[in-house]
């Protein structure tokens, strides 16, 4: 087992059968009548009656007060009302959640609700909100999929299904107290869900490399490898990312898994303090619109916020872009900063095809209409932790770059 922790507090512990520890870990945080949830596809695989039984294991007394099985479908206001209806009626104390996604987020959402006792969740859109902690909710997740990031940061995202728009929600209450990452559990996902791990991990590696140094694009990257973004990045980057999660999806060795997880966890980790990055709030707002899930737009963001990127700060991203660990091609070609940027972007587009064309067979183009392009516009002025300057945000740039 290994073990990792960064500034916002939630502490990894990754390896196989990592698992087995969960009743310590409650026992340690002082819960005693614990909630699960997860969906019904974890509990047909067996893997919600594992967690219930390490629960319950070693006879400290822990008991498990409720199993939720929920939908990542579901909007998140009624999602919540049935979770705070179980939680509370059934005495629980502490939450466990398997899974990944909104799954995941509704119980980040349902420990803010009940530790600050404000049960309106809308109220914490608004940054300068403050939740002080009422009553203590240990929380744990598991993910049960690849590249997930959010079972180990203190952002939340809440659909609207009226109003068909996510809101993120940042507060320090958010963070798990652990992230238990197990290699048995997360090992078990499809050759294509591990496929938009990586797509994912990508996405969050870029935004995170910007997030941090936008301002100081231009910085050498020997600078910055003891911040885990930078350290990370140097892992994933382009070229290594190609030999190392290619070969990942190639083989069945649970160690290369698990080990690329863990990388995608610490770079969700890096970008706890920064947002999201535009990747990522692209995709959900086209995901929100077009009613598909976020996964399956990831190809498309990555993509049209380069794109975008290229077109509204083309300087100081230029610079950023060129200067990565991985891509020492381009920063040594004498060509003029633009031209490095292109290539990059020609680059990045080549993986993300590669990427699809082998290993994701469902994979179905988004075709957007200019209504649809004009409504995502309309979703990301929402957003309010675009990693990108406001200032530089323009609507009829982010159509241009969706056609």
């Amino acid at each position: 087992m290994r073990y990792a922790e960064f500034s916002n507090g939630t502490k990894i512990l990754d390896g196989e059968n990592v698992i087995a520890d969960l009743h310590i870990l409650f026992s340690g945080l002082g819960a005693s009548r614990i909630m699960i949830i997860g969906d019904r596809e974890l509990m047909a695989e067996g893997y919600l009656d594992k967690v219930k039984e390490r629960v319950l294991a070693g006879g400290s007394g822990i008991a498990v007060g409720a199993v939720y099985l929920g939908e990542d479908t579901l909007d998140s206001e009624s999602a919540l009302k049935d979770l705070y209806f179980v939680y509370m009626s059934n005495g629980c104390d502490g939450i466990v959640v398997c899974g990944s996604g909104k799954l995941v987020d509704y119980a980040k959402l349902l420990r803010l609700a009940v530790s600050t006792q404000v049960k309106d969740i809308k109220k914490f859109f608004n940054n300068s909100s403050i939740g002080r902690k009422v009553v203590d909710v240990p929380l744990i997740t598991i993910p049960s999929k690849l590249g997930v990031g959010s079972e180990c940061n203190a952002l939340a995202v809440y659909y609207d299904s009226k109003k068909k728009i996510s809101r993120n929600i940042f507060n320090e209450l958010l963070s798990p107290d652990y992230c238990v990452m197990d290699g048995n559990i997360i090992s078990s996902s499809s050759k294509s869900s591990m496929a938009y791990g990586v797509l994912s991990t990508l996405g969050k590696a870029i935004d995170g490399f910007i997030a941090v140094h936008y301002a100081r694009v231009g910085i050498a990257i020997k600078k910055v490898e003891t911040h885990a973004v930078g350290r990370i990045f140097s892992k994933v980057a382009l070229t290594n990312l190609k030999v190392k999660a290619l070969d990942m999806l190639f083989s069945d060795d649970e160690e290369k898994t698990v080990g690329f997880a863990l990388d995608g966890a610490y770079l969700s980790k890096g970008l706890d303090s920064n947002g999201m990055g535009m990747i990522y709030s692209l995709a959900l707002a086209i995901s929100d619109v077009k009613g598909v899930s976020y996964s399956r737009c990831l190809p498309l963001a990555i993509k049209a916020s380069l794109k975008y990127n290229l077109r509204v700060c083309q300087e100081k991203y230029s610079e950023a872009l060129w200067s990565f660990v991985g891509w020492r091609e381009y920063s040594e070609y004498p060509q003029e900063q633009e031209e490095r940027a292109k290539g990059f972007v020609c680059c990045v587009e080549e993986f993300v095809d590669e990427v699809i064309d082998k290993y994701i067979k469902d994979y179905h183009p988004i075709i957007l209409t200019e209504d649809d392009r004009q409504d995502i516009a309309v979703n990301l002025s929402y957003n309010p932790h675009m990693l990108n300057n406001p200032r530089y945000f323009d609507p009829i740039a982010i159509k241009a770059v969706l056609k």
